[in-house]
Formats: structure tokens, C-alpha cells, sequence
């Protein structure tokens, strides 16, 4: 049993769990028979009642959500309140330098955010603390790649550098190194092979052609398979060594000139990058199901980190893609298959190797150490349940400016935050259930700040948060991207409803409100239902914890422009400042202010409705229909692999992981 003070400062309630000698109790479970036991009975009766529900719902069912809905004029009241000014000043001062998680600069944004809720007249607003293990490169000296002749002379070398092109708002040194985080440091020269988007098919691909991995440098383009997987798998093969640029196929796709890219239009000039994590995983490395909290030990060192290939022991870098293609003219081999092509203006080629006997060597500088997070709380308290809560949350950690990831959401929570606080004191409306607002810290990487939460809060949490309301960024003014469990889906979707889309060539099309637009773009994918398609809460955000962690209902949702799937074109790059909103994503904030109003009609649903609005019969219709399927489709794999020992592996080690909590 582990005992420590209550982190929370006097006057909040909402997590607040007391002894008698006003400590919080940690109490790690026993590995017993009977623990055991009790999750096989959970997981029957939780099966059991799905099928019981299930029957019962497809003769009669009433749902949650046909309760009688909030009045109307209460979020409509404090939609109105939204204020554009204020949204357009609090993205200026909270992107003026680049802020990466554990650097002076970021804490200067903790003051800022910290300081506006304290001002909004939030309760008890404050920092939670955590000492956890972040990666950075050295910001004075760029890591590089170069071509080397065969008399060891530079052929070509990047410069390792982002150009600014708006100089006022780009002026930030610290911006233009291009790195990711966790990778190791280390010069490694060798032969070059392009493994695509470094996918199991690519690599199975490669292989089928006799082209070997091992101690080769990998050039592999950015998709939606996560660049922590393309680091696992350059690790696996045995590489010595990993590039990663984005095509103009994904983010250009008007063309490659000047004026078709960043400072006339929201696509990825030839010079930039995307920056991020490739640590897999989420929270401390260090501490996996338990908290980092100051000095308290930490069950994993850096170096069994490595030894386990937890984070990457090669070298890891992106390039800009006009260095991919100089790289693509100087390689040797076949020309590539159809689906290994992107869309520059040069011969695609396997590898291994460059021509003329020419060799890569890749130098990269990089450094893992302990820095202080922090997270800002703060609360509306409610005057029914109190002890109650939605937890409303949004990150303000970024890889250099962060005016759309994360900001454009920091900001419209801050802007959400006032009017409801405003509301309230014009009014004398308080909400019956609380209202917890969260700024996570070091979620770029890996989702840290808020999973050390979680992993802290753990049993406060699964008692009292009726739902987990988490955005992340405004990523374009075309379409909605819902998420959502299916016991709280209809919440979306109704709030959707209720809010006009801003984007006046979608309402000449039609499409007058938000839920319109998101059907349109993503309509469903089975014949159960008519409403929009909504993807299984997965990673990418902090509502993970919360959900796959603690079963907590989350709801989650971003804007997005439909030509760069699965981000925006700018993602993670040195652009990612006010300019790109005000001149080009969202010029009058009007989508920043359609999603506050979203925001506000959720979070009036959780807190106003008498019976909490959960739809079970989603619940089981998705169960019955697309879970249960999966599963089984699972099994039948399972059962027919040829090793079978290896394809349990993970479900082990996650058994395992149970046994210790």
C-alpha cells in the first residue's frame, strides 16, 4: 500500500478521496485467485447481460436519451456568449514561441492558461504535477543526412533546418530543428531502401523480392500507419537507421510550386516536416499503471527501455520531401510497384543502395531526460450531484507553434470555459452535475499528462465521471470527424444537429448544419443505420486512458479538410501559426466558434439531463453486429494460425500487465 497527500489543493471535491488522516489511498491489487476470478465473473455476466439486453431491446426498448431534453434556450443562451475577439486573442499569446512539453516556454503557456481560468472565476484552479521521461534533440546543432561519394566527399547534405516564411510570427529558433522525439542519437552510414509507408504488406512486399532489411538505412513516407510502427519495424529488421518524409501525394496535392503551397494555401512546402513520437505506448515509459509522481519509483530504467525496445535504439529522422527526391535520384534498384509511387517528379526506386558506389550516413543528436508536466485543472461546481462530473479537456502541449495542433482546441476550451463561468454569474444558473476542465501537458508524446491523470485518479474517476468530452484541434472548416462510444454517439450526433455550419460552400450545398456535413462526407457504413459513420474510440488523443483504461464514455471530435487523410497537410510542421487560421483555415474563426457551441451543447447534455442521456441499445446493436464479429473473426485466425504461441503473445502480456494493477 502506497500512501501519499492529496494532491489536490483545498476546496476541490471532484477527485478529492479521504482517510481519515486526510490522505489518498493507493492500494495496489494482490495478485489472488479471487482477483481473478472476479474479472472471468465480470466478463460473464457482462456477456450475458448483452445478450439478455440485446433480445429485449430489439421487441421494446426506451432509451436514456428519450428523456426529456435540456431547454433549449440555456445552451442557446450560452452559445451567444462565444466571443471571436476572444478567441482570436488567446490563439495569438498562447503561440508566440514554440512550446514543447517540459521547456520553459511551455510552462510560460501553463501561466497563461492557468491565469485566464483563474480570472473566469473557475474553483480551485491548478497545476497537477508529474516528473516524467521526455526526449529532445540539440536545438543548436541540426541533425542532417548527407550523400557521401566514393571518395567520401558530400555529395548533398540536408540542412536540418525548416525555413519561417511569415519571419514576424516564425522567429523561434527552437522551431526549426527537425527531430523526433525518442529516437536515439548516433551517426549511421550504410545503404539506402525505400520501404513505402512501412507497413507489414510493404515489408512482406520487399522481402518476397529478396531485398534484406538488416543494417540498411530505411527511407519510408508518412500514411496512416503511425511512425511509432515504422520505428518497431526498422528496429525488428535489424536497420541501422530510419528516414521518414511526406509526400506531396498526401500533402501537396495541388502541386509543388511556391504559390500552391504555405503562404498562399494550406499545403506542405518542399522544405518542411512533420515532427512527433515514435514511442509506442502511452504515459511515463517508466511507470506503465501507475502514476510518476515525484520521486516515487519508476519500475522502468532508460536503459531496460532500450534493452526491451520499448523506444527505438536506431537513429530516426524526417526529411523534408525535396530531400527525399534528391535522395529517390541518387538510388539504385527497380523501379517501384504502382502502390509503392508517391507524387514527385522522379523515378521511385527500391534500393538497396545509391549509384556510383555512394553511401548515406545519417547523424542525428538526441538526449532522454526527467522534466516536470504539468496539467491545469479547474471547476464549475453543480448543485444536484456535485460529485458528479464531466471531464472537459484539451492538450496545449505542441511540436513548435501549435496554432492548430493543439491550440485552435486550447483555445475554444478557454473560450468555453468563460462563457459558461459568465453565464452562471449573469444569471445565478448553476449545472446539477460539475464540470471539470482539463489542459493536458506532454501529449504529443504519448498521450503523458493525461494518462499519468487517469492512472492517479483512477478510482475517483471511475466513480464520478459520467463522460470525458476531449478535443484536440480545429484541422480544417469542411467536415466533422466523430468519435464516440455507442452509449453516448447520440449526444454527438444531437449536438451536431444543433449547430450551423459555418462554411458557406457547404450550406449552398445543403448542408446547413455540422451533423449534414459530417453524414455527407462520412456516411454509414452498414444498413442498420442512417446517421453519420463514427469510428471505435481508439488512440491519436486523451480521451484514450479514460476509455480504454478506466471505461469511462468519451466523446471526441475534430474539423477537417477531406484532401489529406488522416491529418492536415501542415501537420506538426514549423507553419503552425496564427497566420495559417487567420489567413487561410478559419479567417473569422467562425468554425473555432461552431465548435465551442458543440462543446457547450455536449457538456449541457451531461450535466442538465435528470437521466444521464447513455444508449444502450446502440450498445448492443454494435455489439451484436460489428464487435462480436470481429471477435470471432479473431479467433478464427487465432485457431488456424500455424503459431499459435506467437499470435497470444500480446494478449499475454496484457494479462500479465492486469495481474500487477
Amino acid at each position: 500500500m502506497i500512501t501519499v497527500r492529496n494532491r489536490f489543493t483545498s476546496g476541490c471535491n471532484c477527485l478529492k478521496s479521504q482517510n481519515k488522516n486526510n490522505e489518498k489511498m493507493f492500494q495496489k491489487a494482490r495478485k489472488t485467485k479471487s482477483f481473478q476470478a472476479k474479472i472471468v465473473a465480470a466478463v460473464l455476466a457482462i456477456i450475458a447481460a448483452a445478450g439478455l439486453v440485446g433480445f429485449a431491446t430489439h421487441k421494446e426498448f426506451r432509451s436514456a436519451s428519450a428523456s426529456p431534453p435540456i431547454k433549449p434556450p440555456l445552451a442557446k443562451s450560452v452559445r451567444e456568449l462565444i466571443n471571436v475577439d476572444n478567441l482570436r486573442s488567446t490563439l495569438h499569446a498562447l503561440t508566440k514561441k514554440a512550446h514543447v512539453a517540459g521547456t520553459e516556454n511551455n510552462l510560460r503557456v501553463a501561466e497563461i492558461i492557468k491565469d485566464k481560468m483563474i480570472s473566469q472565476g473557475l474553483e480551485n484552479v491548478h497545476f497537477n504535477e508529474y516528473n516524467v521521461l521526455l526526449s529532445y534533440p540539440n536545438w543548436t546543432t541540426p541533425n542532417h543526412v548527407e550523400i557521401l561519394g566514393e571518395d567520401m566527399k558530400t555529395v548533398h547534405k540536408t540542412t536540418g533546418r525548416s525555413i519561417s516564411i511569415i519571419k514576424e510570427e516564425q522567429n523561434d529558433p527552437f522551431s526549426e530543428i527537425q527531430w523526433l522525439a525518442y529516437s536515439a542519437a548516433g551517426v549511421v552510414e550504410g545503404e539506402i531502401v525505400y520501404v513505402n509507408r512501412g507497413t507489414p504488406k510493404d515489408i512482406e512486399h520487399l522481402e518476397s523480392m529478396g531485398i534484406d532489411l538488416k543494417d540498411k538505412i530505411l527511407l519510408a513516407r508518412y500514411s496512416s500507419n503511425f511512425r511509432g510502427n515504422i520505428a518497431k519495424m526498422a528496429v525488428k529488421k535489424g536497420a541501422k537507421g530510419c528516414l521518414i518524409y511526406s509526400d506531396p501525394m498526401q500533402v501537396a496535392s495541388m502541386g509543388t510550386l511556391p504559390n500552391q503551397t504555405y503562404g498562399f494555401t494550406d499545403k506542405m512546402p518542399s522544405h518542411a516536416v512533420q515532427r512527433g513520437t515514435v514511442f509506442i505506448g502511452f504515459g511515463d515509459p517508466r511507470t506503465p499503471a501507475f502514476p510518476s509522481i515525484g520521486d516515487l519509483y519508476k519500475e522502468k530504467t532508460e536503459q531496460e527501455l532500450l534493452d526491451e525496445k520499448k523506444i527505438p535504439t536506431i537513429p530516426m529522422l524526417p526529411i523534408p520531401y525535396a530531400d527525399a527526391k534528391i535522395i529517390f535520384e541518387h538510388m539504385k534498384g527497380d523501379e517501384v510497384i504502382a502502390d509503392f509511387k508517391g507524387r514527385m517528379n522522379v523515378t521511385y526506386r527500391y534500393g538497396p543502395g545509391l549509384i556510383k558506389n555512394q553511401k548515406l550516413r545519417m547523424t542525428v543528436h538526441a538526449k532522454n531526460e526527467e522534466r516536470k508536466i504539468q496539467n491545469i485543472l479547474g471547476y464549475i461546481r453543480g448543485n444536484e450531484e456535485p460529485e458528479k462530473f464531466v471531464l472537459v479537456s484539451n492538450h496545449y502541449d505542441a511540436w513548435t507553434y501549435g496554432a492548430v495542433d493543439p491550440n485552435s482546441g486550447t483555445t475554444t476550451l478557454l473560450e468555453v470555459s468563460r462563457a459558461l463561468k459568465a453565464y452562471q454569474n449573469s444569471t445565478g444558473w448553476t449545472p446539477a452535475r460539475s464540470i471539470l476542465f482539463a489542459h493536458w501537458d506532454a501529449e504529443e508524446y504519448g498521450l503523458i499528462g493525461s494518462t499519468e491523470f487517469s492512472e492517479e485518479y483512477r478510482v475517483q474517476l471511475m466513480r464520478r465521471a459520467v463522460a470525458v468530452v476531449n478535443m484536440d484541434l480545429i484541422g480544417g472548416n469542411q467536415s466533422l470527424i466523430g468519435i464516440a462510444n455507442p452509449t453516448v454517439l447520440n449526444v454527438l450526433r444531437e449536438a451536431s444537429m444543433k449547430v450551423e455550419h459555418p462554411n458557406p460552400s457547404e450550406v449552398e450545398n445543403g448542408r446547413s448544419t455540422m451533423y449534414e456535413s459530417w453524414k455527407y462526407f462520412e456516411p454509414s457504413r452498414n444498413n442498420r443505420s442512417t446517421h453519420p459513420y463514427s469510428r471505435i474510440p481508439a488512440g491519436g488523443s486523451d480521451h484514450l486512458s479514460f476509455f480504454d483504461y478506466l471505461g469511462i464514455p468519451i466523446v471526441f471530435f475534430v474539423t477537417s479538410s477531406l484532401d489529406a487523410p488522416p491529418t492536415y497537410p501542415l501537420y506538426h510542421t514549423i507553419y503552425e501559426t496564427p497566420y495559417l487560421i487567420e489567413k487561410i483555415l478559419d479567417p473569422e474563426f467562425k468554425m473555432h466558434k461552431a465548435i465551442a457551441g458543440m462543446f457547450i451543447e455536449i457538456i449541457l447534455k451531461f450535466t442538465e439531463s435528470k437521466i444521464l442521456p447513455y444508449d444502450l441499445k446502440e450498445l448492443m446493436d454494435d455489439t451484436v453486429f460489428d464487435y462480436l464479429p470481429r471477435i470471432q473473426a479473431h479467433l478464427r485466425q487465432a485457431q488456424n494460425s500455424s503459431n499459435l504461441v506467437s499470435y497470444l503473445a500480446p494478449g499475454q502480456k496484457q494479462f500479465e500487465l492486469l495481474e500487477k494493477l
